[in-house]
């Protein structure tokens, strides 16, 4: 017996797989429309399950929001630590970084769009979630240029975190740039910081 999994219709699953599903779901809504505009049923809906059944896992759609924002935010201390410049080339480990960070990007592209949705956000914890994120990419970052550890130095990273934002999204949204020319712009980059 096959069971149908399409969005809209109840399927009975084990509670981490129904949890994952409610996730997958509000990953693609969030990532199409804003917060504000996407609403708990739908969410419910899209996840074939109940507002109740995702009001018992996540306790309102705020909190499925905020762990999708989560599981973005964390990819890049999910990266491999061995991806540090030693006695490599900077252009080297940059692209190794990079490379492996753009993969997930494209593995994660609904999470990615509602990440940089959230960027504008208000919200004090959603911003302390990037603040976060931005924070570990600056070590990464330090790691690969062997930058010293200044705020100068931390300055110069956050100016090129936009440039990577931009970049991804000139790839991702726009299909202005290929995914091996945003590697290039980001290998190029890094190399320029830790001149």
């Amino acid at each position: 017996m096959t069971v149908n999994h399409a969005p809209d219709r109840r399927v009975r699953l084990e509670a981490d797989d129904r949890r994952e599903r409610m996730i997958e779901a509000a990953q693609s809504l969030f990532a199409d429309r804003s917060y504000d505009s996407v609403s708990t049923e739908e969410l419910a809906r899209a996840a074939g399950t109940t507002r109740t059944n995702l009001n018992y896992h996540f306790g309102n759609k705020r909190n499925l929001y905020l762990e999708v924002l989560r599981r973005f935010s964390a990819l890049p201390s999910n990266l491999p630590r061995s991806v540090t410049r030693g006695d490599a080339p900077v252009a080297d480990a940059a692209r190794a970084l990079f490379t492996r960070w753009l993969n997930l990007v494209e593995e994660n592209r609904a999470t990615f769009a509602a990440l940089m949705r959230a960027q504008r956000s208000a919200d004090d914890e959603i911003a302390a979630l990037l603040r976060g994120s931005l924070a570990s990419w600056e070590d990464r970052i330090l790691a690969v240029t062997a930058m010293p550890a200044s705020e100068a130095s931390r300055a110069r990273i956050r100016a090129f975190q936009g440039m990577i934002s931009a970049a991804t999204s000139e790839w991702l949204d726009h299909d202005t740039l290929s995914k091996d020319d945003v590697l290039e712009l980001l290998v190029r980059g890094v190399v320029a910081l830790g001149d």
